[in-house]
């Protein structure tokens, strides 16, 4: 997607005012992303590969899609549109958490509030420029290859399910 407005937030998730995606770096400003999951009938997850041409962890097992909220944007609204975008996936989505984070990347910190969504399908994601492959994985399995092997996974993606996998766990236990 071309270079694109997304909103300003103070550190209450307040909107502030707006500016172009490709300033962030330069600016350092709050804004908000979503993440979400894909979770199968059989309690699985959809685990995602990063395209070799990424910025940021090229090459790494990612969620099930990921993006910013674009200015004038819900969280919902930019999940759903992330959704569709990288997987060609629609699925009505449950919010498990929001949560205000900080990461850095190649030595620039970027400061966001992210949304996590669980969305449910048994449709297998398109293949694109940025999904390059996917695994079906359950808990307990992305646990310990996370274990074994954290740098095949991306920061976000670490962090993301680290703070969501109890609501997971029982959200899969009761379906």
């Amino acid at each position: 997607m071309a270079d694109h407005y997304i909103d300003i937030v103070n550190q209450n998730d307040e909107v502030i005012g707006k500016e172009l995606k490709s300033k962030k770096p330069e600016l350092n400003f709050i804004s908000r992303v979503v993440a979400i999951m894909v979770k199968n009938s059989e309690g699985k997850i959809i685990v995602c590969k990063r395209g070799s041409h990424k910025k940021i962890d090229a090459d790494k097992y990612d969620l099930s899609a990921f993006g910013n909220v674009n200015s004038g944007e819900n969280y919902e609204q930019a999940a759903s549109r992330e959704l569709m975008e990288e997987t060609g996936l629609k699925s009505p989505l449950i919010m498990l958490d929001k949560f205000y984070q900080e990461n850095e990347h190649n030595g620039k910190k970027f400061k966001i509030f992210c949304g996590i969504f669980l969305a449910n399908s048994d449709e297998e994601p398109k293949l694109n420029h940025e999904l390059v492959s996917f695994r079906k994985m359950t808990l307990k399995e992305i646990e310990k290859e996370m274990d074994k092997n954290p740098i095949n996974f991306c920061q976000g993606f670490r962090n993301d399910f680290n703070q969501v996998k109890d609501k997971l766990k029982n959200l899969i236990e009761q379906s």
